[in-house]
């Protein structure tokens, strides 16, 4: 895979975006001994553990967990900690009680920053600061927060979407058993897009090794590789005590002198809001796992290959297809020539991909930014059908 260009400003701000999108609905190690107690290796064992993981997000627990990423984001303003999340090792503490009570403590060296989720709404506390955070939304487009690499929710995503568990499950494999933070788990390796190699080739992930927690279902450890057998993501639990947290925990915090702000809009979901476009239902053959009525950013896949696109208002594309066209990015093989009258930039940054497209028009201009762990060819594949098939304005 070639070296990603270094390009600055607006286009590699996107492209970091778009990237951080993808990563939300994708995802390691090799060498796992074949099935062993937790069953006989068949296909139906395997999607029998992956159901469980699936339906895991009402499984209260308490516990610490370590999640480590190899995936060397640039650290721009307006994208917080996501470098450092995708890009570094963060430990974390969590208290969940379901999806929308918990919270998040990102552990430091000095002390802690947390996250409480409770009655819809996101509270931000940082100890160290004495500054406490409202108005972030707890749910839509937005960058990865930590609770997103905490082994359940990392799971849930590579299994999320319509048709999501019955794509992950073909040519599931069972991995045996292994104890993670003091409990039996049984694991099971994922492929993109199953038995099919053509599909398969499409993705820049090798493979997602899952493992479950046999009493429970609740997803203890993920790891992630990509197909030059290099680390991508990786998530597990050092302790877990399953059960009711202590409601203690879950109360948001209200100290007195405390300083106060309201939450920024991070710029993934200032993209989404902005986008000018309505994106469609299926693209490049994938279906979409939002509604591109609600959203202007929207994931596409099924199993581990997945695709994120955010349509961008026509200055912005501009100011983004400039500065990576002057950073020595590359056109984007095949899109321009399917139109005749696309421009594109194609950036490369490990197993992440990004395209941003520009289709010059009689009355406006129209830009898009495609992006996932995949390989450019299915970049050319929806940017070609954007351009031949362009989409309606958003209401």
């Amino acid at each position: 895979m070639p070296a990603a260009p270094h390009v600055r400003g607006a286009g590699l701000r996107w492209a970091a975006v778009a990237a951080g999108a993808a990563l939300l609905v994708t995802a390691a190690l090799a060498g796992r001994p074949a099935w062993s107690a937790g069953g006989d290796g068949t296909r139906e064992d395997a999607t029998a553990v992956l159901a469980r993981a699936a339906a895991s997000a009402g499984v209260p627990f308490t516990g610490t967990a370590t999640s480590s990423g190899a995936l060397g984001l640039p650290d721009l303003p307006r994208l917080g900690d996501v470098a450092a999340l995708v890009g570094e090792s963060t430990r974390t503490r969590t208290w969940w009680s379901d999806e929308r009570t918990w919270r998040t403590d990102v552990l430091t060296a000095t002390g802690e920053r947390g996250q409480y989720a409770s009655g819809g709404q996101l509270t931000g506390w940082d100890y160290e600061r004495d500054a406490l955070t409202t108005g972030a939304p707890l749910t839509g487009a937005r960058l990865p927060r930590p609770p997103d690499l905490l082994p359940p929710a990392l799971a849930r995503s590579l299994l999320a979407g319509p048709g999501g568990l019955e794509a992950a499950a073909l040519g599931a494999a069972g991995l045996g058993e292994r104890v993670v933070a003091g409990r039996l788990a049984d694991g099971v390796r994922l492929r993109p897009s199953g038995d099919d190699p053509q599909e398969a080739a499409l993705s820049t992930v090798d493979h997602a090794d899952l493992w479950v927690d046999r009493a429970s279902g609740l997803p203890l450890a993920v790891e992630v590789v990509d197909v030059v057998g290099g680390p991508v993501l990786a998530a597990a639990f050092d302790d877990v005590a399953l059960g009711a947290p202590d409601p203690a925990a879950l109360a948001v915090p209200d100290p007195p002198g405390a300083a106060e702000r309201t939450a920024e809009v991070d710029v993934a979901a200032g993209a989404a809001t902005a986008a000018p476009w309505l994106l469609p239902e299926q693209l490049a053959g994938l279906p979409a796992l939002q509604d591109p009525r609600t959203t202007g950013a929207v994931a596409y896949g099924t199993g581990l290959l997945r695709l994120a696109v955010v349509s961008l208002p026509a200055d912005q594309g501009r100011q983004a297809l400039r500065a990576a066209q002057a950073a020595g990015a590359d056109p984007l093989d095949g899109a321009g020539d399917a139109a005749g009258r696309a421009q594109t930039a194609l950036v490369r940054a490990g197993a992440l991909s990004a395209a941003v497209v520009l289709v010059p028009g009689p009355r406006e201009d129209r830009a898009y930014l495609v992006s996932g762990a995949v390989q450019p060819e299915l970049l050319t594949r929806a940017a070609a059908q954007l351009v031949d098939d362009p989409p309606e304005r958003r209401p």
